[in-house]
């Protein structure tokens, strides 16, 4: 209940122009019988009125999630309000190019996706999952650091993806951001955003279980990327999209926003729902054929 009321007003401004559009409508339909001379009870128009009234009010309920079925396929991509930990399905978490794990000193913070993971699946066995991560790296190039050292001298590159599975969950730790010795984010860009994404989505569908992937508006937190929660968002469902022409990579991609970060930030919920449904009807037809490529490293 706390999610629908910090996002009350903007409901309530939907409801009373919707309401308006509809009492002109049914005042409408009342003078058109009226001009025909056939007899309506008034009644009816009270009923059709109140009921109209009531089913727009529930209509714009803020939900917490909202679902999509890509055109022609067997996809859906949704949109949900929570806390993405809470998420039975396999989740992205984003990390760092050195996929540094340590949360001394806030290096990793506590909360970041990655450190609520570390938190909740790794507590006081950080050991454990570093020698997760260092296997599935084992064969992928990188440059060693010399300025490293308190923290991992290995950096690897953007969008980098290694696949943890701990407690029968599973984990895709994206790289999409470098960072200096004290965990501070250098030279955050939405290019490395894309250029993860493009690298994560291949990684997935040549390695993966085409499964529901859960992930996070990456890049929002730490990193500082500039760009608003809202064009993150868009830019994360259309890599999906363009990636999914050739081949399905998952039956789902479930796009979570935390509740509180719609008030603080001000997103735009419509504007994403919008953005969703236009995508899922019309741009996945026009990537499958264009054969370009978009999108796809």
């Amino acid at each position: 209940m706390d999610y629908v009321y910090k996002n009350i007003w903007p409901v309530i401004k939907k409801d009373i122009i919707s309401i308006l559009a509809y009492i002109g409508t049914i005042v409408t339909i009342n003078e058109f019988f009226t001009l025909l001379k056939i007899d309506i009870p008034q009644i009816v128009f009270w009923i059709a009125l109140i009921i109209g009234v009531i089913s727009i009010i529930i209509f714009n309920i803020p939900k917490k999630e909202y679902v999509f079925n890509i055109k022609n396929r067997d996809i859906k991509i949704i949109l949900k309000v929570g806390d993405i930990l809470k998420e039975k399905f396999a989740i992205v978490v984003p990390t760092n190019t050195t996929f540094d794990t340590k949360m001394e000193k806030d290096f990793i913070s506590i909360h970041s996706v990655q450190g609520q993971v570390q938190d909740k699946y790794f507590k006081n066995n950080i050991s454990t999952l570093d020698c997760l991560i260092e296997k599935e790296l084992e064969n992928s190039p990188f440059i060693e650091l010399t300025d490293r050292k308190s923290s991992k001298n290995k950096k690897y590159e953007i969008g980098t993806t290694v696949e943890i599975n701990q407690n029968g969950k599973r984990f895709y730790f994206l790289a999409d951001s470098d960072i200096n010795s004290k965990g501070q984010t250098i030279n955050p860009s939405t290019m490395n955003i894309t250029d993860a994404l493009s690298r994560l989505w291949q990684h997935i569908g040549e390695v993966g279980h085409v499964e529901p992937i859960a992930i996070p508006i990456i890049g929002t937190g730490r990193m500082g990327i500039v760009s608003s929660r809202e064009e993150i968002f868009k830019n994360i469902i259309f890599s999906f999209v363009a990636n999914n022409t050739t081949k399905k990579i998952s039956t789902e991609l479930i796009v979570y926003i935390r509740k509180e970060d719609i008030k603080k930030y001000n997103i735009d919920i419509n504007e994403l729902i919008e953005y969703m449904k236009f995508t899922c009807k019309y741009q996945y037809e026009k990537l499958d054929n264009d054969k370009s490529g978009i999108g796809i490293e």
